[in-house]
């Protein structure tokens, strides 16, 4: 009875382990499944991340491919090629901006020659600079420093923005202006006498005068400060005052003192003295007066010109002192730059060319209707507005004026 006990007690402990065993392997199994299904979700979710990323890359892509080549299309195209070089879209505009109203109102361009000016002098700027550079051309300390002060100047840089110009370029135009002034003044300093005097008998003929004519002056003037002729009655009181002072300058007084004192000229300071070349840039009427004195000589007669009453005195005569003439230099070299335009193959693209023209155009019409339709509204709103309206406008009239003046 006690044996089979046992041996029953024996199978159940067998089966209970056999049990087990299978709830071991049914567990294990079961985990198999769940890391399968956790591993498929896993990979559904990588593919579906991934294809997301990829679309997300795609877009970007496009994006910016259509941004670059937007920026491009206005910015970067071409409207000028030269050999090794280009004027952008985006740096014409700024040229155009720049010099548009100094050609057409203060030189007379006509419009429709205006924007090829334009691209041959952005164009030739570039060539000049390039070559500046490459004969060791820098700016100095004291040329940056005056463009810093430019574009610290808050009014300045408000005037630039609100035409629509990109601040960058128009400091770059700014670098190129003094990179070719320092560029001209090199190769003036470095030319030969010789190199000059043929420049001048080739371009005024052979026996032009080459003499540096030290002189000196004293000048009652007979127009007043806008340029507009003084009463007959101030005349006659000047040309007293003159006769008075020739004869005192012609008894042998100091004539640089009678300068000083009486001379209304901006060489006052200096004792009146004027150095002059036989070249046509000085008055008729002087230059024909000094080529009648000799060394020393004081003209006996006053010499009357557009700007008032002369008394002249000639110096000194330098022999071939023209060869000297800083202007004279200037002009040959400035001469000599401009070719380099025809050596580059400067070629404009017109059609580009005339649809900046026709959008900045464009814009500025823009501008000017609702600047008329704001006046309009002032107008209604105010008499006293549309009074200083009409006050603004004469104002700014009168400042184009004497820009104007100046620049002549």
């Amino acid at each position: 009875m006690k044996k089979n006990k046992e041996e029953a007690n024996v199978i159940d402990e067998k089966k209970t382990k056999k049990e087990k065993k299978a709830e071991k392997v049914n567990e294990e199994k079961n985990l198999e499944k769940v890391k399968e299904k956790r591993l498929k979700k896993i990979n559904t979710i990588s593919s579906d991340k991934i294809a997301i990323f990829s679309i997300i890359l795609i877009v970007l892509l496009i994006a910016f491919g259509l941004f670059f080549y937007l920026y491009y299309s206005q910015n970067m195209v071409a409207v000028v090629t030269f050999d090794g070089g280009k004027v952008t879209r985006a740096e014409y505009e700024v040229y155009y901006k720049t010099f548009q109203p100094f050609l057409t109102q203060y030189y007379g361009y006509p419009e429709d020659e205006v924007g090829n000016q334009i691209a041959q002098k952005a164009a030739l700027d570039k060539i000049i600079v390039n070559d500046a550079k490459a004969k060791g051309v820098t700016l100095s300390d004291e040329d940056i420093q005056e463009i810093n002060d430019v574009f610290n100047d808050e009014e300045r840089v408000k005037s630039f923005t609100q035409s629509g110009i990109d601040l960058s370029i128009m400091r770059q135009l700014y670098e190129s202006d003094y990179m070719i002034s320092n560029y001209m003044e090199k190769l003036a300093e470095e030319l030969t006498d010789d190199e000059v005097k043929t420049y001048i008998t080739s371009t005024y003929g052979e026996s032009s005068d080459l003499y540096e004519y030290n002189t000196s002056h004293i000048l009652f003037k007979t127009i007043d400060d806008s340029y507009q002729s003084i009463s007959d009655e101030e005349k006659n009181a000047k040309k007293a005052k003159a006769e008075e002072v020739l004869q005192r300058a012609l008894a042998g007084e100091d004539f640089a003192a009678l300068a000083k004192e009486f001379s209304e000229d901006s060489t006052a300071d200096e004792g009146g003295v004027f150095v002059m070349y036989m070249d046509g840039n000085t008055i008729t009427e002087y230059s024909d007066a000094v080529k009648t004195l000799s060394e020393g000589q004081i003209c006996p007669n006053i010499v009357e010109s557009e700007y008032g009453y002369h008394i002249i005195k000639l110096n000194q005569k330098i022999e071939n002192g023209r060869l000297k003439n800083s202007s004279e230099r200037e002009t040959y070299v400035s001469e000599k730059i401009n070719s380099l335009s025809e050596e580059k193959n400067v070629k404009v693209n017109e059609e580009i060319m005339n649809k900046i023209i026709e959008k900045i155009k464009g814009q500025t019409s823009t501008s000017d209707d609702e600047d008329a339709e704001t006046e309009a509204v002032d107008t209604e709103d105010s008499t006293e507005s549309s009074t200083d309206g009409e006050d603004q406008t004469q104002q700014q009239e009168n400042v184009e004026q004497e820009e104007q003046t100046t620049a002549e």
